[in-house]
């Protein structure tokens, strides 16, 4: 009499028992993990690569093991690679920092360690280099590298890929031999600054002047000149260069600062009609469509440009004017000639190995008119190093320690976000 109630009980007991299990598992991948708890690759026997969640695939992982080997044997230099699931509310830059320290990156005597730290939930990558490699990968670079060889394959969900490239890419610049240099020299060699230093800067003042001396006078001829207000509009948006910012940026800020409020009032200056020289109304976002083509709109609604539509109260002339956005991911368009044609996807026909090439199809399509064209792409084979190990992470050289070398972070490095 009791069996059915007792087997219905033990059938819920089960179902539970695998919810609850099946609840956990779905949750190993969004672990948080803390500086104490990532698994150092050291102690573990992974090399230099830390993937608790396993985003990486063997391969990838023993690609990057290889690289980062040569890279120790050839200029003592450290590098560890972390990707984690997540860090909880942690900041990645102070756990960077934190982490690097923690674990001793880079060697003792010259601090020669970068981390590559990647937190998966917020969608950010951090270099954290050791004090004696902030010369040789000063904070712009790390970021030029991230930018270009990390995140293109990372917004392809190619994490593998885009680690390697980034490796690579340092692996390259610290075997310059002028890097190597620097790496193997004493900290406190060179603490007095010496007289290359001294001419390099009077060199960089007297350029400075120059320049600001020719900008200025550039921004006035522009500003005093006879033409029109949309053609001084973009006459100024040359002086406004975010690169010039970074080669001179005292006193150029203050520059910058002000030709961006002269192009502000450039763009919003009242206008007169040449036909009639009626005064003319800027109409808003909602009355202006009416007179936009339908490219006009797209480029709008997907932030590829804006347009200013100018108007008399009587309705009879018609001022349209476009601006261009400095940074977008979109293209012109071959086919209808508006700037709303990107790169929608990309496939992996073929993945490459050891011993042949891959394919992979990258997708283009136009927002505006819906032209969509395809291309493949050639993806270079794996190679492999010929003093390597068969499994791809060397048991001797740079790679036999079981420890990091005792290196030192003060924050150096860079981020960036995909």
């Amino acid at each position: 009499m009791n069996r059915p109630f007792f087997s219905t009980r033990l059938y819920c007991l089960l179902a539970i028992s695998v919810f609850f299990f099946s609840t956990m598992s779905g949750q190993g991948n969004s672990k948080s993990f803390t500086v104490e708890t990532v698994p150092n690759p050291k102690r573990s026997g992974t090399g230099y690569v830390s993937d608790p969640a396993n985003f990486l695939n063997s391969g990838e992982i023993a690609r990057i093991n290889e690289l980062i080997a040569d890279l120790e044997d050839s200029t003592t230099a450290q590098v560890a690679v972390v990707i984690l699931p997540s860090i909880g509310e942690e900041n990645p830059k102070e756990f960077a920092t934190a982490l690097f320290n923690h674990w001793g990156i880079g060697q003792r005597a010259t601090d020669n360690g970068l981390l590559v730290l990647v937190v998966m939930d917020q969608r950010r990558t951090e270099f954290e280099t050791g004090y004696g490699l902030e010369g040789i990968l000063p904070d712009a670079l790390c970021y030029r590298i991230g930018m270009q060889e990390l995140v293109p394959y990372f917004q392809q969900k190619q994490y593998g890929q885009g680690l390697i490239a980034a490796v690579q890419r340092f692996k390259s610049i610290l075997e310059n031999p002028e890097s190597t240099e620097e790496i193997y020299a004493d900290p406190g060699q060179n603490s007095a600054p010496s007289r290359d230093l001294w001419i390099f800067l009077w060199i960089y003042l007297i350029l400075n002047l120059v320049f600001h001396v020719w900008a200025l006078t550039y921004i006035f001829n522009v500003l005093n000149g006879k033409g029109e207000l949309y053609d001084k509009y973009h006459a100024l948006r040359k002086a406004r260069n975010y690169l010039l910012l970074v080669f001179f940026p005292v006193p150029f800020i203050l520059v910058f600062v002000w030709v961006g409020r002269k192009i502000h009032q450039l763009r919003f200056q009242p206008r007169f009609s040449k036909k009639t020289g009626a005064p003319m109304r800027l109409l808003s976002e909602s009355e202006e469509d009416q007179y936009l083509e339908k490219g006009q709109v797209t480029e709008e609604e997907i932030g590829s440009a804006d347009y200013d539509v100018w108007a008399t109260e009587s309705g009879d002339d018609l001022l349209i004017l476009r601006y261009a956005k400095p940074f977008t991911r979109y293209s012109r368009c071959p086919t209808c000639n508006y700037v709303a044609y990107y790169q929608s996807e990309t496939t992996t026909i073929r993945s490459a190995t050891y011993s042949h090439s891959g394919l992979k199809e990258l997708t283009y399509c136009c927002k505006n008119c819906n032209y969509t064209h395809t291309k493949s792409i050639v993806i270079p084979k794996l190679t492999a190093s010929s003093s390597s190990s068969s499994g791809g992470f060397r048991s001797g050289g740079g790679g036999s320690s079981s420890s990091w070398g005792g290196g030192r972070s003060g924050g150096g490095g860079a981020g960036v976000s995909w």
